[in-house]
């Protein structure tokens, strides 16, 4: 008797294993699969090493920057470019290569706080509106939609004159303008979802609506919030940088970007480095999350994928 049960159990723990191994099998499939397709757009890749540099940038400014963060010599003021200083010097004295290493950590940990901030508040809301409908969704789009009808750069510049100028609330504006647009993206996704099978199936065995959100809607309705989410990393940087060039943002002498093209703007014409590569700062990590977007796009896209 007791050989008979051990051969049903050892039974049961190779069927358990074997469907452990073809599930971990499939997973493995599926993200060699992704990443051919990812590695077919150049582009693509191009953006992700644009991204991963300007990242690891951000993260060892202290080890890259030839200069402290703070380090200023007034008597340094609009060097050309040189050994010395590779990039120049800007108004204050500062080493612009260095403030340019350190505003990459300014200006990322700006993009990606914010748009972690406007991906749950989006989420949340339109996760709500999208699935109890009637008055409730109702309210919350008619909310989304005042935010909507303004310009957001307007806005977010009227909330920052509000509150007063500086990077917090530089964060804080964007955020408000920003999520709206997320939670109209996942309230659709909601909407075409939530009456499959599937949902239906969760409701029969008494799932709550919580569970049904949380464990089911959400997580199928994600890939298109991190296209958008990647995409508008370099729009919300642009927005931040635009912010503090009109002095809503970054004091005067900070390693900000939009700072740094303010600050060089008075001296355009005769040291102009100290606008422009600041500029092309700008100009590569938006091209970079652009890029690396579209290539994200290809990978979550299921007709793409097919």
């Amino acid at each position: 008797m007791a050989v008979g049960q051990s051969s049903v159990t050892v039974g049961k723990k190779r069927s358990f294993i074997e469907a452990w191994a073809e599930k971990n099998d499939s997973r493995i499939k599926e993200w060699k699969h992704s990443i051919r397709l990812f590695l077919k757009s150049p582009l693509a890749v191009i953006g992700l090493i644009i991204v991963t540099t300007f990242i690891l940038m951000a993260i060892f400014a202290p080890y890259l920057a030839p200069y402290p963060n703070n380090w200023r010599d007034i008597t340094k003021q609009c060097l050309p470019p040189s050994m010395e200083h590779i990039l120049g010097t800007e108004i204050y004295g500062g080493d612009i290569l260095s403030m340019i290493i350190w505003g990459s950590r300014t200006s990322l940990t700006l993009g990606f706080t914010i748009v972690f901030t406007v991906v749950i508040i989006g989420t949340i809301v339109g996760s709500i509106a999208g699935y109890f409908g009637g008055y409730i969704d109702e309210l919350l789009m008619r909310i989304t939609d005042i935010f909507l009808a303004f310009p957001s750069l307007v806005l977010a510049m009227v909330i920052v004159a509000a509150m007063g100028s500086g990077l917090q609330n530089v964060m804080i504006a964007i955020a408000v303008v920003s999520w709206p647009a997320y939670a109209r993206l996942i309230r659709g996704q909601i909407l075409s979802i939530k009456e499959r099978n599937f949902i239906e199936a969760a409701r029969a065995v008494g799932a709550s609506d919580w569970r049904i959100i949380t464990r089911h809607l959400i997580p199928n309705s994600f890939s298109p919030i991190i296209v958008q989410a990647t995409m508008d990393l370099g729009g919300i940087i642009i927005t931040a940088a635009a912010l503090s060039f009109i002095g809503l943002g970054a004091g005067p002498g900070e390693a900000e970007w939009g700072r740094m093209i303010t600050d060089g703007q008075s001296r355009l014409l005769s040291s102009p480095w100290i606008s422009t590569f600041p500029g092309i700062a700008i100009l590569l990590v938006c091209l970079g999350f652009n890029l690396l977007g579209d290539g994200l796009r290809d990978i979550l896209d299921p007709r793409m994928r097919r």
